[in-house]
């Protein structure tokens, strides 16, 4: 059986600040307060682009 889906852009740590235009550390800091999801493969941590994009409207004010 073979299953399509829509593969996932995983980002780094630098990758994901950078997309945010933020710090590294404020990147940790929303990651640690639980304002913003992570993936944590082995030892390796990865944002999901979608959960970024996500954040991003989240934040967006009227």
């Amino acid at each position: 059986m073979l299953v399509t889906t829509t593969p996932r852009h995983l980002l780094s740590r630098r990758e994901a600040s950078t997309y945010l235009a933020i710090s590294p550390r404020k990147l940790d800091s929303l990651t640690a307060d639980g304002s913003l999801p992570r993936v944590k493969i082995g030892s390796c941590v990865r944002f999901e682009q979608a959960d970024l994009d996500a954040f991003i409207a989240a934040q967006k004010s009227a």
